[in-house]
């Protein structure tokens, strides 16, 4: 395992309380805006430590996936709750006002460069902790092997043996702890170069059908590879553009159902109201539900929540997770060129190597596998909380991809950075934790 202190500006001074350890599971932008959070809200010392199997802190910008355009727009894209429009501010002051970009629309409506995103983030991430000489930042590199709550806190083990207790550990792992986006840029830009060296080629097959993939295949074609590319998806679509906003819409209050049938009967109700007043435009009326179902979704007992998650999750999130609309016309091009097509789902473990994972999936069964339980006994509350049989494991936040795992809602970074808030806020911090090796 490798440590890298990140920061460690000396012992705090003296008689200040004594530091709490926490950890951060995920080093992508859902860790960030987690350690942040803690930054900006969590008033005693501390020492975190986030945890990534691969990524370093702002390396989801680096190589090409940093050339990648963002799935969300500026708008959308603040790592600080309390300023909606920093990022889109941010942005003209370090880029319209030198010329760099075309100010005939406003910053908030681009989709920018993911490296440029991540400069954005890191550099808050120095200005908050410029601010707090009582903070200490560790980087690790090591893959967590299982979780464990005792009466010390809550144990990290990591697969090299090595491991250490924390007072709390949030779970920001994001799309990754399925199919690491790294590697599946690593595995398709190899097999295109071995592919493109052949004399009659078999197909590249990419698996997955959301923004990763889009980045993915737009890359290969730019990169000048011209085989032929099966898309493996199991929802035989491309990922959706973005559309026109739903603020300022009006809803009625939530039925007291605990009943998911119920729920949903309201939910069209709901969105039958929204399309009306957005012009039927389908983007409203899917965010408009996915505003509901987080209302609703805290009186279903469990039996409905699985439901949810076993027939309803992926059909919400493809619809819910959205490109560019750029993005989306390019690959429409590109598959009517007859060169990419799409093709019936399949397993990528049990294809040759020629089948690259661009799946992006919600971690939650990783994290249950982490705990040792079955998925369909989590669940998570409106201050994220990690639940199991509706009781709260102690010392256990989750954030981001794991929560919306978990439970319904906004698919989106801005609902991220306000889960990342609330978990702060909500966690019972206290005694320092001990490390542990072997």
């Amino acid at each position: 395992m490798f440590f890298e202190t990140i920061t460690g500006e000396g012992a705090p001074p003296a008689g200040t309380p004594t530091m709490a350890r926490i950890a951060v599971i995920g080093a992508g932008p859902s860790g960030l805006a987690t350690v942040i959070a803690l930054m900006r809200r969590f008033h005693r010392p501390f020492e975190a430590w986030m945890i990534d199997a691969e990524d370093a802190p702002g390396a989801f910008g680096d190589g090409p996936a940093g050339a990648a355009l963002t799935a969300e727009p500026a708008r959308d894209l603040s790592i600080l709750p309390d300023r909606p429009d920093d990022f889109a501010r941010w942005l003209k002051d370090n880029l319209l006002a030198a010329g760099t970009v075309s100010a005939l629309r406003g910053p908030q409506d681009l989709h920018v460069p993911r490296a440029l995103f991540r400069d954005y983030a890191m550099g808050r991430f120095g200005e908050a902790l410029s601010l707090r000489r009582d903070v200490r930042i560790r980087t690790i590199s090591g893959t967590v092997g299982h979780l464990c709550t005792n009466t010390e806190g809550v144990r990290v083990a990591f697969r090299d043996g090595e491991g250490a207790v924390f007072d709390h550990v949030f779970v920001a792992t994001g799309f990754g702890a399925a199919q690491r986006e790294a590697a599946s840029w690593r595995g398709a830009i190899a097999a295109a170069e071995r592919l493109s060296a052949q004399e009659n080629p078999p197909p590249l097959t990419l698996v997955g059908n959301g923004p990763r993939l889009a980045a993915i295949l737009l890359d290969l074609r730019k990169r000048g590879f011209a085989g032929d590319i099966h898309v493996a998806a199991a929802a035989g679509r491309l990922p959706q553009p973005h559309g026109r906003g739903y603020e300022g819409m009006a809803f009625g209050t939530p039925p007291a159902s605990r009943s998911l049938r119920e729920a949903f009967r309201y939910i069209r109700g709901e969105c039958s109201i929204a399309q009306a007043s957005d012009g039927g435009r389908w983007q409203g009326v899917v965010d408009a539900a996915s505003d509901r179902l987080s209302v609703v979704w805290r009186n279903l007992p469990q039996c409905e929540r699985n439901h949810y998650r076993r027939h309803l999750l992926r059909l919400h999130r493809h619809f819910s997770v959205r490109i560019a609309g750029e993005i989306h016309r390019r690959l429409a091009a590109e598959f009517e060129t007859g060169h990419t097509r799409f093709v019936p789902p399949r397993d990528p473990k049990s294809g040759d190597e020629n089948t690259v994972d661009c799946r992006e999936v919600p971690s939650a069964r990783a994290l249950a596998g982490l705990l040792g339980c079955d998925v369909a006994t989590l669940s998570v509350d409106d201050s994220g909380r990690l639940l199991r049989q509706g009781e709260p494991l102690r010392g256990l936040s989750v954030v981001g991809a794991v929560a919306s795992g978990l439970r319904p809602g906004p698919f989106t970074f801005a609902e991220t950075v306000r889960q990342a808030y609330r978990s702060v806020l909500a966690a019972p911090l206290s005694g320092p934790a001990r490390a542990l090796h072997g």
